[in-house]
């Protein structure tokens, strides 16, 4: 009897032995994930954060293309913070827009609201109606020179 109860205590111990070399494994390839996640979110934000420091004229958030994109995508939630002359959306855009003044973008897109959102104008639509209310961004062609978008 004694002997088999050695036998057992021998064999939980090992199995105990066992299990915790189980666990530090675990938890070295869990730390180890997790800081391969840190690292990998670290360089998007770098790297975000440089595009967005760094920026041209022509970087992607201030193009005609990507202003397309963006109204789009956010027509509804535009036209509801048009209504009230402010919003994230709203000042998203005038960030593309490269608005010297954001508040009198806002107020300028808000005292236009008729003339901006009549109708369900497509992207390339509306973009023209903004162009025309608030003048044309620095990115657009030569053609457009001679109009500037408001800074008043």
């Amino acid at each position: 009897m004694r002997r088999i109860v050695s036998l057992g205590a021998m064999t939980g111990f090992g199995l105990l032995a066992a299990g915790c070399s189980q666990v530090a494994v675990t938890s070295n390839t869990l730390l180890n994930g997790t800081a391969r996640i840190a690292d990998a979110t670290t360089e998007a934000v770098r790297e975000t954060s440089q595009a967005t420091t760094h920026s041209t004229r022509n970087s992607f958030a201030q193009t005609h293309k990507a202003r397309e994109k963006f109204v789009r995508s956010q027509y509804a939630m535009l036209k509801s913070e048009a209504a009230r002359g402010s919003g994230e959306d709203l000042d998203a855009l005038a960030y593309m827009m490269q608005a010297r003044n954001k508040s009198a973008f806002e107020s300028r897109v808000q005292a236009h609201y008729s003339q901006l959102f009549s109708g369900k104008p497509s992207a390339d639509a509306f973009l023209s109606r903004l162009y025309k209310v608030v003048g044309t961004p620095p990115d657009m062609t030569a053609a457009n020179a001679g109009d500037t978008l408001a800074a008043s």
